[in-house]
C-alpha cells in the first residue's frame, strides 16, 4: 500500500526529508531486535549506531562515516534463503530502510524516500498475510483485507500523519523532531508492535 501524500515530499527541504526517513526507521528498528533476540542473528547495535548517525544528520549534514555505517548495516542484513520466519523480511526492511536513509544522505534522491516508506508498509503487509493467513491466489478480497487491518491503517495514518505535520511546519526545528518523536512512540514497540 502506498502513502498517497507522499510525493509532498517531494517539494520539502533537506531536513523534512531526512526526518521523515529517520522516524521510519525508528519505527522498523524493534523489528530487527525482535528478530535478532529470537533468532540469533546480527548485532541491533550496529544499527542502532546508524539510526543515531542518521538523527544527528538531519540537521548537521555530515556524510564521512556513511561508508562504514553502511558495511556495518550490510554485514548484519540477514538473507532470506537461511530462514523461514516472516520475521526475517521485517529484519530485512529494517536494514534496508536504514541502507537507504545513509544514502539518501549522500544523493538525496526522492526515490529513496518512496522506497523506505514502501519498506515500512511492506513490513505491515507480510505480517498481516502471516498472522491472518491470507493466501493472495485464493482470497478474492486479500488486498482488501490487508488495507483495512488495523495495523495497516495504524501504518498509513502514521506516515500521513508525519507528512502533514512537515507540510504544516514551515520552519523545521530539533523540537520538531521531538515532537514527531514522541508522537510514534509506540512504548518502545515497532510498527509491529513487537
Amino acid at each position: 500500500m502506498s502513502i498517497e501524500e507522499i510525493d509532498k515530499l517531494k517539494e520539502f527541504d533537506f531536513s523534512k526529508q531526512a526526518a521523515f526517513n529517520y522516524l521510519i526507521c525508528e519505527r522498523l528498528y524493534p523489528n530487527y531486535v525482535y528478530f535478532s533476540d529470537n533468532f540469533i542473528f546480527g548485532n541491533p547495535d550496529a544499527l542502532r549506531v546508524a539510526i543515531d548517525y542518521l538523527y544527528f544528520n538531519i540537521f548537521e549534514k555530515s556524510t564521512d562515516k556513511i561508508k562504514i555505517l553502511t558495511k556495518d548495516v550490510d554485514k548484519n542484513t540477514p538473507d532470506t534463503e537461511n530462514f523461514t520466519t516472516t520475521f526475517v523480511s521485517s529484519a530485512l526492511d529494517a536494514c534496508a530502510a536504514i541502507g537507504d536513509s545513509l544514502d539518501f544522505l549522500i544523493d538525496k534522491s526522492f526515490s529513496r524516500i518512496k522506497k523506505i516508506s514502501a519498506y515500512a508498509t511492506d513490513t505491515v503487509s507480510m505480517y498481516i498475510q502471516e498472522i491472518e493467513n491470507l493466501d493472495f491466489n485464493k482470497d478474492n478480497d486479500f488486498q482488501r483485507k490487508i488495507d483495512k487491518h488495523p495495523l495497516m491503517q495504524k501504518e498509513v495514518a502514521m506516515q500521513s500523519g508525519i507528512i502533514s505535520f512537515l507540510t504544516n511546519s514551515k520552519v523545521f526545528y530539533f523540537g520538531d523532531l521531538q515532537i514527531l518523536l514522541h508522537l510514534q512512540e509506540n512504548n518502545k514497540k515497532s510498527n509491529l508492535n513487537l
